[in-house]
């Protein structure tokens, strides 16, 4: 297998690993991919143990970093240097599980928000996401930090257009941790128009205020997002798993580019230094430059 080897933490939910495994797949072709062999080295983790990311946060449910970290373990044992989680709301929790693996994990929103920042800083951008990342703030920290303006559903609408048409409308049940119990029909139990139509009602409540941009923050929205684009033409659809994908194929042929042409690189073995795209494919080469099961010859060559 390559030296550089991509992973991914995923099961959240499993439609989005397979999607997420095409779009790579075509960025890859952009790139320049024309045969089997031109294709990045990648290993999927498809964890069916991680605990719901939503009820961990909205009612204290079950910690998920632990199945999380079981998942980064899988990739490390398998000599995998940089990853990415599929799931916007499990991005909560990347900082403490970046803390405990040597897999650099590649931040999928703050990628899509730098990729708005880049398109047009002055749009004003709508949120579509669960209730866990609603309530937990995270793309607002990001947007805040980019200085975009925002704006997310109300929470009436939060919960009726946008959380019931991921997961399902409520049944009036509800778990231990005190988390609605759900009917199997959201677009995680692929039921598509209607939930789209229901996501149609929260985004023109955003269009009416100005939004332009809208994150389809949820892994399960892009499988709808055909259906949105239809029905609001001139509103800019984001779908993180796309920006974060031409990312990750940017870095691996920046490191395989390295790889084939020098051994001179800065040396960054500390995950805290990576504050940029040349921190991490250094970070990578630094991985690979290490490991003397994949790159033995390396040691004795200096590193500049």
């Amino acid at each position: 297998m390559k030296k550089v080897r991509f992973g991914v933490i995923g099961n959240m939910g499993p439609e989005a690993d397979a999607l997420f495994q095409d779009i790579v797949a075509k960025k890859e072709i952009e790139h320049g991919a024309l045969k089997d062999q031109d294709h990045m080295g990648m290993i999927v983790v498809k964890n069916p143990d991680i605990p719901d990311r939503s009820e961990a946060i909205n009612e204290g449910g079950k910690d998920p970093v632990p199945e999380l970290l079981e998942s980064a373990r899988i990739l490390e044992r398998n000599n995998v240097q940089f990853a990415v989680m599929t799931c916007n709301t499990a991005h909560y929790f990347r900082n403490e599980v970046q803390k405990h693996t040597n897999v650099y994990l590649v931040d999928m929103l703050k990628t899509t928000v730098d990729l708005i920042k880049q398109n047009n800083a002055e749009s004003i951008v709508g949120i579509l996401c669960t209730n866990g990342t609603y309530n937990s703030c995270i793309y607002d920290r990001y947007l805040k930090d980019a200085n975009l303006a925002f704006i997310k559903p109300a929470e009436c609408e939060q919960e009726h257009y946008v959380h019931s048409a991921i997961y399902g409308e409520t049944t009036g049940k509800k778990t231990i941790s005190g988390q609605d119990l759900r009917q199997i029909n959201g677009i995680k139990s692929g039921e598509f128009e209607h939930n789209a139509a229901l996501l149609s009602k929260a985004i023109q409540a955003l269009v009416d205020q100005g939004v332009s941009t809208v994150i389809l923050g949820c892994t399960e929205l892009p499988l709808v997002r055909d259906i949105l684009q239809k029905n609001f033409a001139n509103v800019t659809f984001i779908d993180p798993m796309e920006a974060v994908a031409d990312r990750v194929v940017d870095i691996y042929k920046a490191v395989e580019q390295r790889l084939n042409t020098t051994n001179n690189f800065l040396q960054v073995n500390n995950i805290e230094n990576i504050h940029s795209v040349e921190d991490t494919v250094n970070y990578i080469l630094s991985q690979i430059a290490n490991d003397s099961r994949v790159l033995p010859m390396m040691n004795d060559q200096k590193i500049a």
